[in-house]
């Protein structure tokens, strides 16, 4: 890649992150005016039930899914202009994804009859699966494969305004809680059939015959990353989960909170920048590995420094900042999401370590082994301090396991030979040039 290439790659970039970052804020202002008034009308215990069925079933999400964000998104961003072989990975993982979602209804089925906690909440994880069929129509990995993920943003915009209007109008009292779930699981479930459809039209997709024997070669294929995922939600959504099994639902609204808040954070900081360098990184890497390494040695430095900054003020105002978004009744919440403040930091090293990194190198089997130990670990450490700590054990696991994350990821690159840090890229000087560099290229 010459320096003219270089500079116009990073300002599509640029320009993915900024549109990106602009919506992601505003899809957040809507939660800022809905929680606030819907955590105050159901409280703290409601609220935990609510997000414990969302942990729950997100177990089905990431099922549904398989990790395509990923796997399909590196088949495409390598040649996003081959017509052809668009048509032919969206369709194998849409009939793949039929089956999977085939797969996630029976289990969810059987389980919702068999676990008591399940059964005794029946309507609220049926209203919450919804979202698992929204997942089968959600074909964002397309719009990030084509660098277009302004329309993902939008999409989730028009789903966010939506809910918002709807739930302030439905939910008076504290028993309209059971309403709060269906109307996100209808509305994210109408959003996504339309970008479903507007995307079939806008990048000329055309459907292909898969037979069952491919579909299972696209699970083997996808299986690694799948698997990653998975562990990885063992130190995320399995927490809740856990949680909630063995303490009350007013222990998990704490928590969930907390949570949360921070989840809010690392949509609006971190994860615009993480979908918005895969593709790009992609692109780089398969031009070459020192491209690509080099490309994230400049990029570290940034997020050091903007998450870092980030981290310090959500410390300091998370007081404040719980008190106005929940109420004096989340107070307890308080000291968890200061604990948890540096999360978001820690999410996009270990999103750049791992995911733009070993996957673009396919080093995917290194990133599950990654991903299994810290999600062994991060059960491990529920099961034993959940008991006794509460809320707050779940806290402080979460944060031990993203460390752990980060120092194992970085430590295994190194002894690849790849170090994904280079001190060179954080004088101010270099710094300064690359962001010129990446809002106006040279031509």
């Amino acid at each position: 890649m010459n320096r003219n290439e270089d500079g116009i790659a990073a300002k599509r970039l640029t320009k993915n992150v900024l549109s990106l970052t602009l919506v992601q804020i505003a899809n957040y202002v809507f939660p800022i005016i809905s929680v606030p008034v819907i955590s105050r009308i159901i409280g703290p215990g409601k609220f935990g039930l609510l997000n414990f069925a969302v942990a729950f079933v997100l177990y089905f999400v990431l099922l549904v899914a398989y990790g395509f964000d990923y796997t399909a998104t590196r088949k495409i961003s390598r040649d996003p202009d081959n017509e052809q072989n668009r048509s032919k990975v969206f369709s194998e993982v849409f009939y793949t994804q039929c089956l999977l979602f085939a797969a996630a209804a029976i289990i969810f089925t059987i389980l919702l009859f068999v676990v008591p906690e399940l059964r005794a909440n029946k309507l609220i994880f049926v209203y919450t699966f919804l979202t698992c069929l929204a997942t089968l129509f959600t074909q964002n990995w397309l719009f990030q494969a084509m660098q277009d993920l302004s329309k993902v943003a939008i999409f989730n915009l028009v789903s966010k305004a939506l809910y918002t209007v709807f739930v302030l109008i439905i939910v008076r009292k504290n028993e309209d809680y059971v309403w709060q779930p269906l109307l996100i699981g209808v509305i994210q479930l109408a959003i996504s059939i339309w970008s479903f459809t507007w995307a079939l039209r806008k990048y000329n997709i055309k459907f292909i015959k898969v037979s069952f024997s491919r579909c299972r070669q696209v699970l083997g294929e996808s299986r690694i990353i799948f698997f990653s995922l998975f562990f990885a939600n063992l130190y995320t959504g399995t927490n809740t989960v856990i949680l909630g099994f063995y303490q009350n639902a007013e222990q998990v609204g704490y928590y969930t909170a907390a949570q949360r808040l921070i989840v809010i954070a690392q949509s609006v900081l971190a994860i615009p920048l993480a979908q918005s360098f895969y593709p790009v990184a992609g692109k780089a890497f398969g031009e070459g590995r020192e491209q690509g390494l080099r490309m994230i040695q400049k990029l570290v430095p940034l997020i050091v420094i903007f998450l870092g900054i980030a981290s310090v003020g959500m410390f300091l105002f998370g007081p404040l900042v719980i008190q106005l978004f929940y109420g004096h009744k989340f107070a307890p919440a308080i000291p968890a999401f200061r604990l948890l403040a540096i999360v978001p930091l820690f999410y996009m090293l270990n999103n750049l370590f791992g995911i733009q990194v070993m996957v673009n190198l396919g080093m995917d089997k290194i990133y599950f082994r990654l991903t299994a130990l810290a999600g062994v670990l991060s059960v491990t450490l529920n099961l034993l301090t959940i008991r006794q700590w509460g809320y707050m054990g779940t806290a402080i696991n979460w944060l031990i396991t993203e460390t752990f994350l980060c120092i194992l990821g970085y430590t295994v690159l190194r002894q690849k030979g790849l170090n994904p840090i280079n001190g060179r890229y954080f004088r101010l000087s270099v710094m300064q040039e690359y962001v010129l560099q990446s809002l106006y290229p040279k031509k």
